[in-house]
């Protein structure tokens, strides 16, 4: 009867090697694969929060409308304001889902805070009293920078609107720019420009406003 051979300590140890040189790989093949999937679903995440910024822009801007407003203290507000890079409108389409006696117009504005954030204000009403507090929605993180322009009916750019000099009149509060144009600096697409059309011939209802 032959005597049973087994493995030899070398042969067990070269086992063990091949062993833990194939986890080894198959760790670094996995880690690579999850990190890979996590850089993908960054990268989709943000481009998704930077089209639907843009998406809600598009959509404030196209449906804005000649109204102006009267702010807390009073004094007359133009229908479109940009000052020091913040924009403000009034804008049409406000959804009534109650059937609520109410105007269909809503008072936005965008600027950047503190924490490099894009917010979006809503009043919900047009005439503001004091003390009454705008909802606000963050649209997009990382911002750097962010410029706002506005294009005028010559072609002309202005940093500010309305860009008219002394007191205001019924002109100048109801004058709404040619098109609105966003720049910013955003990580980690770097620098993005959009222009949004305004419509030329919206009039504001008169009824509930």
């Amino acid at each position: 009867m032959k005597p049973i051979r087994g493995f030899t300590l070398l042969e067990l140890l070269v086992a063990v090697a091949i062993f833990a040189l194939l986890g080894v790989g198959s760790y670094r093949l996995l880690a690579s694969t999850i990190n890979t999937r996590d850089a993908a679903k960054t990268h989709d995440d943000a481009l998704i929060q930077l089209q639907r910024t843009f998406i809600v822009m598009n959509r404030d801007v196209a449906q804005a409308v000649a109204r102006p407003i009267r702010d807390e203290y009073g004094d007359s507000v133009a229908a479109v304001v940009l000052k020091n890079n913040v924009l403000e409108l009034t804008r049409a389409g406000l959804p009534n889902p109650l059937k609520q006696v109410r105007s269909d117009l809503q008072r936005i504005s965008y600027q950047i805070n503190t924490k490099n954030e894009l917010v979006r204000s809503a009043w919900q009403q047009l005439d503001r009293d004091r003390g009454v507090k705008p909802q606000q929605t963050v649209l997009l993180t990382k911002i750097k920078t962010m410029t706002i322009k506005t294009h005028n009916q010559n072609g002309g750019t202005n940093n500010d609107w309305p860009s008219f000099q002394g007191s205001p009149d019924t002109k100048s509060l109801t004058e709404l720019p040619r098109s609105i144009e966003v720049t910013m600096n955003v990580e980690p697409w770097g620098e993005v420009t959009r222009v949004f059309a305004l419509p030329q011939s919206i009039e504001p209802k008169s009824a509930t406003q």
